[in-house]
């Protein structure tokens, strides 16, 4: 009974401390060659909160949310540190103005840009250069970034006459 007992632990220790984590995926290193190919966006969502000074104090006018989906973009980085996005996707935003019910509208988005990156592996961002306002426009945090996908997210603040604006934008790109 002794030995039954003891070989029953033995074989459950031997299950627990042989288990290992399979889900493992390598990081990439964030460099040009790395980056370079093609990709489809996955997902895109942005937070807008907008708010204006009243005697000194900043106040909420609005909060803006703006879901993708549908997506048909390709967008190609090339090693050169050039890169070109288009196609077509679906935005469904909700503003919701302070003290009123939200406003809900859809609509399509067709765009073609391109322009260049830079990668900067030490900051672990990627700053986007395009001469008009794009979808990838300007220094964006590379969250993870793998053989399969990336993920960007950027927060920016925009003033426009009265009305400061913080903007969260989120994009997941999946390799192809």
């Amino acid at each position: 009974m002794k030995i039954f007992k003891f070989t029953l632990i033995a074989l459950i220790t031997t299950a627990i401390l042989s288990c290992s984590d399979n889900s493992y995926e390598s990081k990439l290193e964030l460099t040009n060659e790395s980056l370079a190919g093609n990709h489809n966006i996955t997902i895109l969502n942005i937070d807008i909160e907008s708010s204006a000074e009243v005697a000194g104090v900043p106040v909420t006018i609005s909060n803006t949310t703006i879901d993708g989906d549908t997506f048909q973009v390709d967008v190609v980085f090339n090693a050169d540190g050039t890169y070109t996005a288009g196609g077509q996707y679906r935005v469904t935003s909700t503003v919701t103005p302070v003290a009123t019910p939200p406003v809900t509208n859809t609509e399509i988005i067709v765009f073609n840009d391109s322009g260049s990156y830079s990668v900067n592996s030490d900051e672990n961002t990627i700053t986007f250069i395009i001469q008009d306002q794009a979808l990838l426009s300007g220094t964006f945090n590379v969250s993870d970034f793998n053989e399969n996908s990336i993920s960007l997210a950027q927060q920016v603040e925009e003033t426009v006459g009265d009305i400061t604006s913080l903007i969260n934008m989120n994009i997941s790109l999946e390799r192809i």
